[in-house]
């Protein structure tokens, strides 16, 4: 086919394909409903190469059916369903059980950012040491505009935990054990939900292990809802604790997470390097808008997949068997200047790929301009294809203030594995591709946003007939209902699990609760009654679950 000819189709491509990515709303991130069904597949068949989230062995799972307390059951005991569900605290496990070890753990909740603590106008003006005196005068003077007091009260529905562990060796031999602690998060929130381990008060080196997603797909928003709405545009987080009981129930998620990440360098790739963009400068009185290359090109669909990088929008006629991709002309200072744009195409090779100019985006678009972009063709690896790729990208999210490598053990090697997870897992690499990432555009996977279940694992010594102190400090945010919920509004929730996940025999399990004087409790199975300062209480370690559902007290 001629080039000519290929850009002739557009006109005849039905509205349905096109794939306008700036201009289109973003699939929400929904908690309104229940995930029912199991994960997805973990491997895919790309052109006869099989591939696998992550390598290593599986010959031994970290916990198991609810650790070693004979907590299992099912449902959440009454407790509210909430529209975003933060996870459950999750108890202490080894890398490889111990029959030597047994453990009593505490829990404590503490309450003590719910406090509200005054900000003064001036102090808070005064802090913003990156302005210059006159804009800081400026900051002052729209403070004492909203806040004629001269401050306001601030405070946080997040409380603090302390998980603390008792660790004693019955054994005559001294025990080196690897500890993990799981904990939920998502990588966007890291550096706030990150726990801190202590052995005795002296605080621990850490390693940390990143589950998959946690969750499922669903479909887009329908009268307002989604709720059992079939489909795969939005993400589905889980939205109770049995989510994640399905899920570490068996160690294998667990064990994943544990293993190495697969290694793509045995799947070749041809890559396509668009740079140098050049156009004419964007001008509404000359009808040039956006000024935008357009890149068409034929493919056999059931024997090619494309990953893209850098591009804005494109088109798929699959009963036509071409493809196009998009991208505005940047501006010297502007995003993407001096980015080179990256098609990554699996299997068969494309054919017959244009480039052409048009005064702005969207393949309805006719009028055409003046404008050239250099094309380089390499055959490559689709490992180090992806990096290449994934390295501009996180530098953009860098860019932006979404990313940072200076945040506690999140790197670039971390994200770049679990971007290769989700592709292979969810995105094109994957028999069952999700429709969230059918275009192939790698920004549009949420390796950064999906909440999964994390580990630190760190390295301790348990001296013979003797216990140690281990402790987990974290920041916990609650779970809740938005706005629109009038159920639960006002109310925080907040729940543990006793045994999930855990190889460890506890001997015991208490639960504390700090509530300064803040909170009256709603709903909960732990037994506090804070009138009558019961704030201490001893779990049932076959109670598998517990929760507490507590909104601040009118008076505080």
């Amino acid at each position: 086919m001629k080039a000519n000819d290929l850009l002739d189709l557009i006109g005849d491509v039905d509205d349905g394909i096109l794939e306008e990515a700036e201009e289109k709303k973003r699939p929400v991130v929904s908690r309104w409903t229940r995930w029912a069904a199991a994960a997805a597949c973990l491997c895919a068949v790309i052109g006869g190469v099989l591939l696998f989230v992550r390598t290593g062995g599986h010959s031994a799972p970290c916990g198991g059916t609810g650790g070693r307390t004979g907590a299992g059951g099912s449902g959440h005991n009454e407790g509210s369903v909430f529209m975003s569900y933060a996870g459950p605290v999750f108890p202490l496990t080894l890398r490889e059980e111990n029959a030597a070890i047994s453990a009593d753990r505490t829990i404590t909740m503490d309450f003590a950012s719910w406090v509200p603590v005054w900000i003064p106008n001036e102090e808070e003006a005064s802090s913003r040491t990156d302005l210059t005196e006159e804009e800081r005068q400026d900051v002052l003077n729209s403070y004492n505009e909203w806040f004629p007091e001269g401050g306001r009260y601030e405070s946080s529905d997040h409380i603090l935990v302390t998980d603390s562990y008792t660790l004693t060796n019955e054994d005559a031999q001294d025990q080196t054990l690897r500890v993990l602690y799981p904990f939920v998060s998502n990588l966007n929130n890291l550096a706030e939900s990150r726990p801190v381990l202590t052995l005795d008060g002296e605080e621990l080196d850490t390693a940390l292990h990143a589950g998959s997603y946690a969750g499922g797909f669903q479909g887009a928003w329908e009268n307002g809802s989604t709720h059992d709405n079939p489909g795969s545009l939005n993400l589905d987080p889980y939205v109770s604790w049995e989510g994640y009981r399905d899920l570490l129930d068996d160690g294998t998620y667990c064990q994943r997470a544990l293993d190495d990440f697969a290694d793509f360098s045995e799947i070749p790739v041809v890559v396509y390097e668009f740079t140098d963009a050049q156009g004419p400068e964007s001008s509404e009185d000359d009808g040039i808008p956006n000024p935008t290359i357009r890149v068409l090109f034929e493919l056999d669909y059931t024997q090619t997949r494309i990953l893209s990088y850098g591009f804005n929008g494109g088109l798929h006629d699959e009963e036509k068997g071409i493809m196009g991709r998009e991208f505005s002309i940047p501006e010297p200072g502007s995003r993407r200047y001096g980015v080179p744009r990256y098609l990554i195409v699996i299997g068969d090779d494309i054919e017959n790929v244009n480039t052409q100019g048009f005064a702005t985006g969207g393949w309805d678009t006719k009028k055409t301009v003046k404008a050239d972009v250099m094309v380089t063709r390499t055959e490559s690896n689709l490992e180090d294809a992806l990096r290449m790729a994934a390295a501009y990208w996180v530098q953009e999210l860098t860019d932006a203030g979404n990313y940072a490598e200076s945040k506690p053990g999140y790197g670039f090697e971390l994200y770049f594995g679990l971007m290769k997870e989700h592709l292979s897992a969810y995105g094109v690499l994957s028999e069952n591709v999700a429709a969230r990432y059918a275009t192939g555009m790698i920004e549009e996977l949420d390796v950064a946003a999906a909440v999964r279940v994390f580990w630190l694992e760190a390295e301790i010594t348990v001296p013979a007939g003797t216990s140690v102190k281990l402790d987990a400090a974290f920041d916990k945010e609650p779970s809740f209902d938005f706005v629109c919920g009038a159920g639960n509004r006002g109310i925080s929730g907040y729940d543990l699990v006793t045994g999930l996940g855990s190889n460890l025999t506890f001997t015991g399990q208490t639960a504390r609760l700090e509530d300064r004087g803040q909170i009256e409790i709603v709903r909960q199975n732990f037994g506090f009654d804070l009138e009558n300062q019961i704030t201490e209480v001893r779990l049932d370690l076959t109670e598998p679950h517990y929760y507490l559902e507590v909104r601040a007290r009118q008076e505080s």
